[in-house]
């Protein structure tokens, strides 16, 4: 990695290795950008507290939650300091690097998974000597006890708890008109869990509208967690001021759903119901796929992150051809997008801030070998050796492919070079 910024800084994206991770930087500013202006704009509608919390694990780098909090390039009309994690690595990493520069940018992390086992709890008490505010999860009467068991963090502080919902996706998350939802509530009022732990609020997220197919359907499950945390709220009132909660909601397509200007039933419900302070949660936002293209709340042009693969055979007799980007490349994720990725000339996707235009679609991956298809009745039109960029169906799994990314700006020219905090 330390050689790598004096062999490709200031390089062509043509010039660059294949299959390589790039991220083109004006775009992923921009959509960071955005988000942090529609929490801010719906904060203005309804003079209400609003918090944003970025989810950082698609990236998972220091250099893009910079960004996404709003600390570069985006003009820092807001700013916060507040993240979430899907990993303790990613956590850490971000605190090496501001411990490194002596500058708090982050204060406040969340840990997205209910994994409270022995070996994590150990991992998380030492976080919380490192960051001033750690927020942790639980979604199951056991967790508490074992909290009990294993008593404060580090820090000497109670452990600061999210109860996370389960908003119809059935990943993880309580009902909250399940009966464990109650008895969980009822434990949160024993003594000796209110001796080493605090609740600190309720967290939803409606995992099921990446399946959305317009922005406003993505507005209706965006009201569905805005309930939802918001009822808990209420619930939570027999035993804790429900004003000193903080009721984060939040997904890639229903965070989008912030940017309709008319999204009356939102705003009358948070002026007029709301108990705490809301937060919105996203992460996957910065980068954007062929998953959010497929919600209908995004364009292909703000997809900010592409797969640099090469055309290395072809079959003009079955009208194909071959790249070197596999499923170690792209993953096997899917959507109601065609294929397991859309190729896009390196020319078209450089030059063209407003139109993107496929040409192709990878049809099939096995572990190093790609399969190109002509898009929508083209024809196959490849030259071996040329270089393509192919927009990626997750782009939390395919970056998670690469150990670093390569960053250029809007002429093609590789101006940094980004390392993920990655694995465990």
């Amino acid at each position: 990695m330390e050689t790598l910024p004096e062999m490709y800084l200031g390089k062509h994206v043509r010039e660059l290795p294949t299959p390589s991770l790039v991220i083109d930087e004006e775009k992923f500013n921009s959509n960071c950008a955005k988000m942090l202006e529609n929490v801010l704009h719906l904060a203005e509608q309804t003079a209400h507290p609003i918090l944003f919390r970025a989810h950082i694990k698609t990236h998972k780098t220091t250099e893009g939650t910079l960004r996404q909090l709003g600390f570069e390039g985006t003009g820092g009309k807001l700013r916060s300091k507040a993240v979430l994690v899907s990993t303790i690595k990613e956590a850490n990493g971000i605190l090496d690097f501001q411990e490194f520069l002596n500058k708090t940018f982050v204060d406040d992390i969340a840990f997205s998974l209910p994994s409270i086992i022995p070996e994590t709890l150990e991992s998380l008490s030492a976080l919380s000597s490192r960051v001033a505010n750690l927020r942790i999860f639980i979604d199951n009467i056991e967790h508490l006890d074992i909290l009990k068991k294993f008593g404060k963090p580090a820090n000497g502080k109670k452990w600061s708890i999210f109860i996370k919902l389960d908003m119809g996706s059935h990943r993880a998350g309580l009902d909250i008109d399940s009966q464990e939802f109650f008895d969980i509530l009822d434990k949160m009022k024993e003594k000796d869990i209110q001796d080493v732990a605090i609740l600190y609020g309720f967290y939803a997220h409606a995992g099921h509208s990446y399946g959305s197919k317009s922005i406003q359907e993505a507005n209706g499950y965006l009201l569905d967690e805005v309930k939802a945390v918001n009822t808990a709220a209420e619930i939570a009132s027999s035993f804790i001021n429900p004003k000193a909660l903080v009721l984060s909601v939040g997904a890639t397509p229903t965070s989008n759903a912030l940017a309709l200007t008319e999204n009356k039933k939102l705003i009358k419900y948070i002026k007029e119901e709301m108990v705490a302070p809301l937060e919105i949660h996203c992460g996957n936002y910065a980068c954007y796929d062929l998953q959010q293209y497929s919600t209908g709340c995004i364009k292909l042009e703000e997809i900010s992150c592409f797969v640099l693969g090469s055309i290395i055979s072809k079959y003009p007799k079955r009208n194909e051809a071959l790249t070197n980007t596999g499923v170690l490349a792209l993953a096997r994720e899917t959507s109601s997008t065609k294929g397991l990725g859309l190729s896009i000339q390196l020319e078209n996707y450089l030059s063209s801030r407003n139109h993107i235009e496929v040409t192709s679609y990878v049809d099939r991956v096995s572990q190093e070998h790609g399969i190109l298809k002509p898009w929508k009745g083209k024809e196959g039109n490849w030259n071996i050796g040329e270089k393509i960029a192919i927009l990626p169906q997750h782009a939390c799994i395919t970056m998670a492919q690469f150990p670093y990314y390569f960053v250029i700006n809007n002429k093609g020219i590789v101006v940094d070079l980004w390392k993920p905090h990655q694995k465990w």
